[in-house]
């Protein structure tokens, strides 16, 4: 049938609408894409439906009717009316066009916890506008759930009056409720299709009820909270057990559900006064009650030992300063007497000025020293610290010894000196980073981030050895496009002993539907 009806590309509908491209069909419709009859026409699509003559009246009135609605998570009707297309009579639709649907994204994975949430609350709040306007969608399915741009939207060419019944057009399917082919249609059958296809939506297939009984359809006890409670009396044969959509918005998010309710936000109720209980033990006549006293007690002789042993705001402060000063002037005498030289050398700055003189002269006049040029300077702490042991000022003079600058120079080694075999090797960089190549399609069907993380092997010349995922995420399909980013990327390799080495890195990818985001991080060496 698909290809009978994509032979009808290149016709005209009504005289107005140009039928592009053959989007898809269903047993009693086609979707084409075409565009709006406007000075700047926009994208649309336009659904074809078998001009009934018993319903077709019927079916044109409610869409006119949904043309009127407004939401902002339901997609608009342009236009409806009659048309002649391959000696066919039919009925058209002209909507707003999305797109993708959820239908496309759910055979190629589940949507994660924060997917589900994000889909649910604009579905519910679209369903609780409806319900209101006292109509039912009465075909809730994710194929009827579109994405666009920046928005999640609900179709609404299928609403039906509630409490009216209808002539069904087709088999009932597991999205319909079982009472739809004997009751009207009211708004607890949207409840079972929209718990149908959140089961749906988190684990890929729908639930089924058991063959030859009336039992309720089984319900996966891996679901996540809350979708495990808001699905379990979602799918209820008994209409009337099952949660009305303003319980399902509480349960998800009460303040969503006030909000779209239309009220303010649910606060306690007030309690009367009377309605709280008096209290058991009898009350004490007031004649009982003991006279107030007019004299202050006399102090009592127990109170006063207690107070004798706390110390006065003074002392505290003279103990703390006494001990203070103590320290200040014991504690460099009692370092000075340790034998480690290492902490003495240390401690050379808290010495007195007085005491570097004799040590400043080094006991050395065995031959005369050479005139020194004009300006300078004394010898360099870097060439005294290359004398022998001998000429090495004893233990208890190095305490005075300004020996600051030679820590330095023995700290730091010189620029043209050559690098020590257990020196850290340098850090590598990454040269050309490379995006997974995500499509507008794909993109629009991400809600939340995508995050994957690709663990790359690089040779001592900065290219991909190899790349394995560390972290595929919730969608095989992304994870594959981040596999394949990663083995592009180039580094330069850091380097042990002047020699390049091989490297490892985690990159991080963080896909979004505004744009992709690439964190890399040097794992080894």
């Amino acid at each position: 049938m698909s290809d009978v009806w994509k032979k009808w590309e290149g016709q005209i509908a009504d005289d107005k609408f140009l039928l592009h491209q053959f989007l898809g069909t269903t047993d009693h419709s086609a979707v084409f894409l075409t565009q709006t009859s406007e000075r700047q026409p926009r994208k649309a699509a336009i659904k074809f439906i078998s001009a009934d003559a018993a319903t077709a009246d019927a079916q044109l009135s409610l869409w006119n009717r949904a043309a009127q609605l407004s939401h902002p998570n339901l997609l608009h009707i342009y236009n409806s009316g009659r048309c002649r297309v391959a000696h066919l009579d039919l009925l058209y639709a002209v909507m707003e066009f999305a797109e993708e649907d959820l239908s496309q994204i759910l055979p190629q994975r589940p949507l994660a916890a924060s997917e589900a949430r994000e889909m649910l609350e604009p579905l519910l709040d679209a369903i609780l506008y409806l319900h209101a306007q006292g109509l039912a969608h009465s075909h809730i399915k994710p194929s009827n759930i579109h994405a666009t741009v920046d928005q999640l939207k609900l179709s609404c060419d299928t609403i039906f009056p509630i409490g009216e019944s209808r002539t069904p057009s087709r088999d009932l399917g597991p999205y319909d409720a079982p009472e739809l082919a004997t009751s009207p249609l009211a708004a607890s059958t949207d409840v079972w299709s929209l718990g149908v296809t959140l089961v749906e939506t988190l684990t890929q297939r729908a639930p089924v009820a058991p063959a030859g009984t009336q039992a309720d359809p089984s319900i996966p006890d891996t679901l996540p909270q809350p979708f495990l409670d808001i699905a379990r009396h979602s799918v209820l044969r008994d209409a009337a057990a099952r949660w009305t959509t303003a319980q399902i918005a509480a349960s998800l998010k009460p303040v969503a559900a006030a909000a779209a309710a239309g009220q303010s936000t649910i606060s306690a109720p007030a309690i009367p006064p009377t309605s709280i209980p008096l209290s058991p033990v009898s009350a004490i006549p007031a004649a009982k009650l003991p006279a107030p006293r007019t004299q202050p007690p006399r102090p009592r002789a127990t109170t006063q030992p207690k107070q004798t042993f706390v110390l006065p705001n003074y002392v505290v402060p003279l103990f703390a300063a006494f001990f203070i000063t103590l320290a200040i002037f014991a504690l460099p005498k009692i370092l000075s007497h340790r034998p480690n030289s290492s902490s003495s050398t240390t401690s050379a700055a808290s010495q007195p000025a007085s005491e570097t003189k004799p040590v400043a002269q080094p006991p050395r006049t065995e031959s005369p020293k050479p005139a020194k040029p004009a300006g300078q300077t004394q010898i360099s702490p870097k060439s005294a610290a290359v004398k022998s042991p001998a000429d090495q000022p004893r233990p208890s003079q190095t305490v005075a010894t300004p020996s600051a600058a030679s820590l330095r120079t023995d700290s730091f080694p010189s620029v043209n000196a050559p690098a020590s075999s257990n020196s850290s090797p340098a850090r590598g960089e990454v040269l050309d980073q490379v995006l997974p190549e995500v499509s507008d399609k794909a993109r629009s069907t991400i809600h939340g981030t995508v995050r994957v993380a690709v663990r790359v092997h690089v040779d001592p010349a900065g290219n991909v050895a190899s790349a394995e995922l560390d972290a595929p995420g919730p969608s095989s399909f992304f994870a594959d496009l981040a596999l394949k980013a990663a083995r592009r990327w180039e580094f330069t390799s850091p380097e042990v002993n002047g020699h390049s080495v091989p490297s490892e890195w985690l990159i991080h990818f963080h896909i979004t539907s505004s744009g992709t985001k690439a964190i890399p991080t040097q794992t080894a060496p």
